[in-house]
């Protein structure tokens, strides 16, 4: 009886954390679900303008053939968007690169 009250307790402060540090494959809005591969157009159709964004570029290093030791170097665009619906709902954090959904982001509540 005792370890089934800690099994319980245990798995509920796990399931009340959880959502505070979740990364997701998918985003719900009113228009529709958002996943990773989505493009921003879609992302702004489905759930309107994000809250706030944020822009930035990042190099990425790329073998030029698998076995090759020549490289480039390419800067892409990575934009993070953060969706805020409302003090019932969770915030979300996009991350896109080149314009397509890269990560999806759970984060705390709303304002």
């Amino acid at each position: 009886m005792k370890n089934a009250r800690t099994v319980i307790v245990s798995l509920s402060v796990v399931m009340l954390a959880a959502p505070a540090f979740a990364d997701g494959d998918t985003m719900r809005c009113k228009g529709g679900i958002v996943s990773v591969g989505d493009s921003a157009g879609e992302v702004l159709a489905k759930c309107g303008q994000p809250a706030t964004t944020t822009q930035s570029s990042k190099k990425v290093v790329q073998k030029d053939q698998p076995y090759a030791s020549t490289k480039t170097i390419t800067n892409i665009i990575v934009d993070n968007w953060i969706f805020n619906f409302g003090r019932n709902e969770f915030q979300y954090q996009l991350e896109l690169q080149d314009g397509r959904v890269s990560r999806i982001q759970s984060l705390d509540y709303g304002y």
